[in-house]
């Protein structure tokens, strides 16, 4: 049988986020047998070289944040948005029996508008109501795409909502976790130690993750006098503006920044609980790591959160300062729920495997097949 050919369009393969993480996983899932697999990055940042099959081909990327200047970066920006074929010439080589974008917008602009074509979709876009100039480039890319995949149904209800249309080619397929790979990296050695309670903060240090909400909570649980210390792994353009609010509220011995960690899964092990305050998110790809170690968590009720804290049985939303105080001093004195959140968490995130999520795949490309057949 001839082997059919993907190619995977992300924005970055190597900026340390969770998508990156998820996508070398899904493609070092497939069925090598049955399909030739190669992975374009639109922006190259060169913070975490994912790992992935030597049989997967990770092509050029079109930007190289590293080297390229502003003067590239905005003319192919031009280009992207409205000659996008110019683009596809020099950095797509190679015909492809499918294309799926692994992020929306960017990368769902350079898939081949007569092509066999997906969008994954790994947050809600309700952003897109805010960012007209954006909700028209996306309206535009979708006319022409084959299906649209959401990662949890807040992310469905999402692009539903904003585009009726497409909902009749919108699916969900949760996504998987390296449950055996995240038990055996997270025994690693790590030099720090864990003094009383520790929450983990694990991501970008951006607008979107809202980390300077999170010393604003971290402010409150000490002024109500918890006992605790939030570890936060990750960097981005808000660390200067981090720094300067701990020491304005004089949380050094409460919060340790602990830098972007190639292994982070020692960290989720030794630490207590996990804590999220992104204004977005889809099926968490931190919040799911951190169930498989047994770690409740404590989120913005963003995503995929609903589906992940099983009617408070897996862990906590919170939709205010003093909302997540309280959920904290729970995790905190309750060592009776602490053990059952825990023991709950794992049992739920069992059944969610990238094995799973990649035969989810195959049988949505074969569905698309068969509808243009």
């Amino acid at each position: 049988m001839k082997k059919k050919k993907i190619l995977f369009i992300i924005w970055s393969f190597s900026y340390g986020g969770g998508a990156e993480n998820l996508l070398a996983n899904l493609a070092n899932h497939m069925d090598f047998n049955r399909y030739d697999i190669d992975i374009l990055e639109y922006w190259h940042a060169n913070i975490k070289i994912e790992e992935v099959d030597k049989r997967i081909n990770v092509l050029k990327p079109v930007i190289d944040s590293t080297k390229d200047n502003h003067i590239k970066m905005w003319a192919y920006k031009f280009l992207l948005e409205f000659f996008p074929s110019v683009l596809r010439k020099i950095y797509i080589k190679k015909k492809y029996d499918y294309e799926i974008a692994f992020n929306y917008l960017i990368p769902t602009f350079l898939l081949n508008k007569k092509g066999k074509t997906i969008s994954w979709v790994h947050t809600d876009i309700y952003d897109l109501r805010q960012r007209k100039y954006n909700l028209w480039l996306q309206k535009r890319a979708y006319k022409t795409i084959n299906r649209i995949v959401a990662i949890s149904e807040n992310t469905y209800n999402s692009i539903v909502d904003i585009f009726p249309e497409h909902k009749d080619k919108t699916t969900i397929i949760p996504n998987g976790i390296n449950i055996d790979r995240i038990i055996n990296m997270s025994k690693e050695k790590i030099g720090i130690q864990k003094n009383k309670f520790t929450f983990l903060y694990a991501g970008r240090l951006d607008e979107r993750k809202n980390p300077l909400y999170l010393i604003e909570i971290a402010n409150a649980m000490r002024i109500k006098g918890l006992d605790f210390e939030i570890w936060m792994l990750g960097q981005g353009n808000l660390k200067n503006a981090v720094e300067e609010k701990i020491k304005t509220y004089h949380l050094e011995k409460y919060v340790k920044l602990l830098g972007f960690q190639k292994n982070q899964y020692p960290y989720f092990a030794k630490c207590d609980a996990i804590i999220m305050t992104s204004t977005a998110e889809g099926f968490s790809a931190t919040l799911s790591e951190g169930l498989v170690l047994g770690k409740p968590f404590i989120s913005t009720y963003v995503g995929g959160i609903k589906e992940m804290a099983e009617d408070n049985n897996c862990g906590f939303s919170a939709n205010s300062i003093d909302e997540f105080v309280n959920c904290a001093e729970k995790l905190i004195n309750d060592n009776k729920l602490y053990k059952k959140l825990s023991n709950n968490g794992k049992k739920y995130i069992s059944k969610f495997t990238f094995q799973n999520q990649a035969k989810n795949l195959e049988n949505l490309l074969l569905g698309i097949d068969k509808e243009n057949k």
